[in-house]
């Protein structure tokens, strides 16, 4: 019975592979671009396999392959982000995954079990592996690794916001986002050092940065520089 429900997983993967390799022949899901998945026509044959494997197959006895494969299918929800909902409801599954994950070529996997840390019941050795999703080289992995992190490592958001603040690996508009995440997660904490960043933002002056500068003060009833 066992072995039944890990090769239904495994087939619909293999099936996912297929289409997307003959939809989009030559290209990878990050070539491919955004929101090519939802197409796919065999969603549901996906999510009733996926979850009879959290509920009736044992975490501790998935082997590397059907990891691997189960977070190419969450990779694939990236939109939805149905599969790793109902991941983080199965502690034992979340953490299996969420080890591999961090080592998985997939960062739009990387990136939800990032932003879904919080959601699970999980053990303090996998939550910190937060600190290793902030440190990834995807821009959005580690911008929503960041965001995460002030409910799971509040004291550690101080230590990552000068490198997400000057760091100038990426584009002007990612680079942008990077300052509003550090905005973010210091108002989470109540940081002392939020003074001093929403004075960067408005050196920085781009558009959406102030945005998010001006809420922050607002709601922190700052005075208007």
């Amino acid at each position: 019975m066992a072995k039944g429900i890990r090769e239904r997983l495994l087939e619909q993967a293999a099936k996912f592979r297929r289409w997307q390799e003959t939809t989009y022949p030559g290209k990878n899901a990050q070539e491919i671009g955004g929101e090519w998945e939802i197409d796919y026509p065999a969603w549901e044959d996906v999510w009733d396999a996926f979850c009879q494997v959290l509920t009736d197959f044992k975490a501790g006895q998935a082997e590397a392959r059907l990891l691997a494969e189960m977070l190419y299918l969450i990779a694939r929800d990236n939109e939805g982000e149905g599969l790793i909902q109902r991941t983080a409801r199965h502690p034992a599954w979340f953490e299996a995954l969420c080890r591999c994950a961090v080592r998985s070529p997939e960062p739009e996997a990387r990136w939800q079990f990032a932003a879904y840390l919080p959601e699970c019941p999980c053990g303090r050795e996998v939550k910190d592996l937060i600190l290793d999703f902030a440190k990834d080289s995807h821009e959005y992995v580690n911008r929503r690794a960041l965001l995460a992190m002030p409910a799971l490592r509040p004291r550690c958001v101080e230590q990552f916001a000068p490198l997400f603040w000057e760091r100038d690996c990426y584009p002007p508009e990612l680079q942008e986002y990077q300052r509003i995440a550090v905005l973010v997660s210091l108002d989470a904490i109540h940081s002392n050092l939020l003074p001093r960043y929403l004075e960067l933002a408005r050196q920085d002056g781009r558009k959406y940065l102030l945005e998010h500068a001006a809420r922050i003060m607002v709601e922190n009833s700052f005075p208007k520089s």
